[in-house]
């Protein structure tokens, strides 16, 4: 199978492409190229992408052109720590907005025909409860919730879009996790959020399409 993970330089998706990369071909995105070489360390193949640039989403998908994809895994997130209203940042709102939601949605549309070449067709979008709503008890946090709760609402949608195609589509929160992201204080290590999520992605479905499951697989409210 070939299996694509953005984001994979450090964190989740490094750890998810050392996982795949022991059974199948894996392309992995970084943004900074510094981090390339951890994942050729592995044995996967590393690309470029910012998606912050819709033009990088394109060479992307011209670079994957006749490539089937079996796995996509919209990993790559930003997080700013905004802890009260006097955080807010209109720059880094949008920016979260952009790379959390809309640019895996462009990104997904730019490979479609790699997904639909492929044959497994697991579209995977690496999410937060942190974008529940029913969830949200104690608030901050301001532009991160709001852009997994727009990237909860994309992968919804796409999972009726595509349901025709043959496309499942899995929404999975990672865990805190001790990453860059998450901190020291996390409480999950990251090779156990991966391998939960390994497992979410392998039991993938038409049945679980478009549900909302934490690593462990348990049902997440939206």
């Amino acid at each position: 199978m070939n299996v694509l993970i953005t984001g994979a330089g450090r964190g989740i998706g490094l750890e998810l492409a050392s996982f795949y990369a022991m059974r199948h071909r894996v392309f992995g995105t970084v943004r900074d190229e510094r981090h390339a070489h951890k994942l050729t360390s592995l044995g996967a193949e590393a690309l470029h992408l910012d998606l912050n640039q819709p033009a990088s989403i394109k060479a992307l998908a011209k670079a994957l052109t006749d490539t089937p994809i079996d796995i996509l895994i919209n990993n790559a997130g930003v997080l700013y720590p905004e802890h009260d209203l006097d955080d807010i940042d209109a720059f880094n709102f949008l920016q979260s907005m952009q790379v959390n939601a809309l640019g895996p949605l462009l990104l997904t549309q730019a490979l479609l025909p790699n997904l639909l070449a492929g044959k497994a067709k697991k579209l995977v979008f690496i999410t937060s409860l942190m974008g529940s709503m029913t969830d949200n008890g104690s608030g901050s946090f301001y532009s991160y919730r709001a852009s997994k709760a727009a990237l909860n609402a994309v992968a919804k949608s796409l999972a009726a879009d595509l349901k025709s195609e043959g496309i499942k589509v899995g929404l999975y929160h990672p865990g805190w996790v001790q990453t860059d992201m998450g901190g020291p204080r996390a409480l999950l290590d990251v090779g156990t959020s991966a391998a939960g999520l390994s497992e979410r992605i392998a039991s993938l479905d038409d049945n679980q399409s478009g549900q909302f499951q934490s690593f462990d697989g348990t049902p997440l409210p939206w």
